[in-house]
């Protein structure tokens, strides 16, 4: 006999799978809904700023791409999405005929806002200049002076002001030789020599942050953080190559824990940069070695120089806090003419020459 409650409770054949598949249906159309309404509020929000009006200087290089002026705007918060940016820009036919130049716009003034400003706006002149590392403050106005509407003469006043700071800068101290950063900058026609020189210091800081370099761990070699990036501009001046950097650094090291001077030609030929201006054109005497009276001449004065020599770049401070472990004290260059092929690095004099000699 059949159990008439179990007839009441079966499901008819392929019940079951239409309700499943209705349950599916309904989940994929609430979730294409949801992501719908969550890509246009997305979207809605990333139309607008990310700042809160505040008033901020774009620059925008010649021959910038539609995604490269987002990648700006978005930097600098003026757009909150540089994809977004992007888009509308694309959707809206204006990704060519964008303008490179200097814009004063807002943090926060939003997509729409930014491509009027970029398509109708009158931009202001931009010069680009590139400051190698290595380069000293005399060096660093004569490119200055040669690449933008700012005289030589204005960008040193500027340096020697006593107005400009830096957090790396002992107390007391304005000397900022050193600490202006080696790269490109656009600059243009409404900036001074004072507003070029607090960005190439504000973007040391940067860079040193960037590149995650904590200068409070010279301590741990007996420096303070403004004797390493001392030591790093020797390092800069003295490495012809990048694997020479840390065995320089070990060099200077070990002399110093020896009380040896360091007898590094750069500080003589940066001593006499100080008294004449200009870098010596030729080799180094030992007349000069002995005649240039300097603190800055190591081969007369004991430990570090009192300020560094030149801008280093991120290899030479690396070098600093992690330097070589070897027992050198002696390096030369392979051959004057070709300083590519680096240094030969030797614990003894005798050593560094016999290494010299048998360069390739």
């Amino acid at each position: 006999m059949i159990d008439s409650d179990l007839l009441q409770d079966e499901t008819p054949p392929g019940g079951g799978k239409k309700r499943t598949a209705a349950r599916v249906l309904v989940a994929v159309f609430l979730g294409a809904s949801l992501l719908i309404a969550g890509a246009g509020g997305y979207f809605l929000w990333a139309m607008g700023g990310g700042g809160d009006g505040k008033p901020v200087r774009v620059i925008v290089p010649p021959g910038s791409s539609a995604s490269q002026i987002a990648g700006l705007l978005a930097e600098r918060d003026v757009v909150r999405s540089a994809f977004v940016f992007r888009l509308v820009a694309r959707m809206r036919g204006a990704a060519l005929s964008l303008q490179p130049g200097a814009y004063d716009l807002r943090t926060g003034l939003g997509v729409s806002g930014a491509l009027e400003a970029l398509k109708k706006g009158i931009p202001l002149k931009v010069s680009r200049f590139t400051v190698p590392e290595g380069k000293n403050v005399f060096d660093i106005a004569r490119i200055v002076g040669d690449k933008t509407h700012i005289s030589e003469e204005a960008f040193l006043a500027a340096v020697r002001s006593g107005k400009h700071k830096s957090a790396f800068l002992p107390t007391g101290s304005t000397n900022l030789e050193g600490l202006l950063w080696p790269d490109t900058y656009l600059i243009d026609e409404k900036q001074t020599a004072d507003d070029v020189v607090e960005r190439m210091l504000s973007e040391f800081e940067r860079a040193l942050e960037r590149a995650e370099i904590d200068l409070s761990r010279a301590k741990e070699f007996g420096l303070t953080p403004y004797e390493a990036l001392v030591m790093a501009s020797l390092i800069e001046r003295e490495a012809s190559n990048e694997k020479d950097r840390p065995l320089v650094a070990s060099v200077i090291y070990n002399r110093l824990r020896r009380g040896m001077r360091l007898e590094i030609d750069a500080t003589v030929q940066y001593a006499i940069v100080l008294q004449t201006g200009r870098y010596k054109g030729t080799a180094l005497t030992r007349d000069d070695y002995r005649s240039v009276r300097s603190p800055y001449n190591t081969y007369t004065n004991d430990g570090l120089p009192p300020t560094p020599i030149a801008s280093p770049g991120i290899a030479s401070v690396r070098a600093v806090l992690k330097p070589a472990t070897t027992n050198f004290i002696f390096y030369r260059l392979c051959e004057d003419d070709r300083p590519s092929l680096g240094h030969v690095f030797a614990p003894t004099i005798g050593e560094r020459n016999r290494k010299a000699a048998a360069c390739p």
